[in-house]
């Protein structure tokens, strides 16, 4: 915990928007749908052409480059 309770980081301080003891239980299903909402309207349109390029390359390992010496 972080604030509201004897054992918590900042024990004085009541910043917490909702009296849970796990914060998880509201902020992982809220980050998955952000993350889906996102997705849904994301404008970027992908080239198919690359996807299967990456796909084989990720794949496969072939159009891959060695590594160089920086």
């Amino acid at each position: 915990m972080v604030s509201g309770s004897e054992r918590a980081m900042i024990p004085g301080a009541g910043f917490d928007w909702f009296p849970l003891a796990n914060p998880g239980l509201i902020s992982i299903p809220l980050a998955f749908f952000l993350g889906w909402l996102g997705t849904v309207l994301d404008k970027n349109k992908e080239n198919p052409a690359i996807q299967a390029e990456m796909a084989v390359r990720s794949l496969t390992g072939i159009g891959a480059e060695k590594a160089v010496e920086h």
